[in-house]
């Protein structure tokens, strides 16, 4: 069922997109989406050639831009860079938009195309800590409740190993380090297995867990990161136990993936390949 709605899904989309995007609106929004990723002043060749767009277009499409402040002209006339009213816009976007708001409809289409409920899960670098932030509900009923708003331990749950695989080594070791007041004469994990967990994870992109934060649940979840390609958060499925299907594993882990680089992308993050190491940890 999962894969069939996937399918059906994907199909319905490709008509409506291919004719939307021979369109001026689509262009331009591609290249605003260029022109955003890029760091620094960029050339109309640098577009046309990112966007395989005619440079008689990029050019007649820079000065449409150029008309509404949305970019500007470098002193050399040959260059461009990000306009202020782009660059203002951005800014009242991140300062007006509240984050559920960013979060909510990427949960939804994930818990949709999956039918499990989807969460997302914010890290708290001070502390260092995760905390539950969001969740879209699926159809089925759950027998056990996720605490929210509530700053919990990142050595367990897949919700707290998803973002501790992305940690840097200090934040690592205050983990570790501050077990005891997330559970006081618990037992902590053996570090050695713990830091190959944690390769694993970035190995494969998610983390998957079974019971161990919360009795009964399966935690399938993928890290998140923002705009400094640091580690933002995580998101994915729990599922009870007695209805998880490993079968559907590799399935519900493509989803919780692709969703959290849709989130990271508009977060203002680089597109980061499914299954890939992470190389650049911070």
């Amino acid at each position: 069922m999962f894969a069939a709605h996937k399918l059906k899904k994907e199909a319905s989309s490709i008509a409506p997109k291919v004719a939307a995007d021979t369109g001026t609106v689509a262009r331009v929004a591609m290249l605003l989406r260029l022109i955003a990723e890029r760091q620094g002043a960029f050339t109309l060749t640098d577009i046309a050639n990112a966007s395989n767009l005619p440079a008689p277009t990029v050019h007649r499409l820079l000065d449409l831009l150029a008309q509404q402040g949305l970019v500007a002209h470098e002193k050399s006339q040959r260059s461009y860079c990000v306009g202020t009213e782009l660059y203002r816009i951005s800014s009242l976007v991140r300062v007006n938009v509240p984050l559920v708001q960013l979060v909510r409809p990427v949960l939804a289409d994930a818990a949709r195309e999956a039918d499990e409920s989807c969460y997302f899960a914010l890290y708290l670098p001070a502390q260092p800590a995760v905390m539950y932030e969001s969740r879209v509900d699926s159809s089925h009923s759950l027998d056990y409740r996720i605490q929210f708003n509530h700053p919990m331990s990142l050595l367990w749950g897949s919700s707290g190993r998803a973002i501790l695989a992305h940690v840097p080594a200090d934040r690592l070791q205050a983990a570790l380090d501050n077990e005891r007041n997330f559970s006081p004469g618990g037992a902590l994990p053996d570090v050695i297995q713990l830091h190959e967990e944690l390769r694993l994870i970035r190995e494969r992109g998610y983390a998957f867990s079974h019971g161990q934060r919360i009795p009964g649940a399966v935690g399938i979840l993928a890290p998140v990161f923002d705009e400094n390609q640091r580690i933002f958060g995580a998101l994915g499925f729990t599922i009870p136990a007695q209805r998880f299907q490993e079968e559907k594993l590799e399935l519900l882990a493509q989803s919780a993936m692709s969703h959290a680089n849709q989130l990271s992308r508009a977060l203002g993050s680089e597109a980061r390949s499914l299954n890939s190491t992470d190389k650049e940890r911070r």
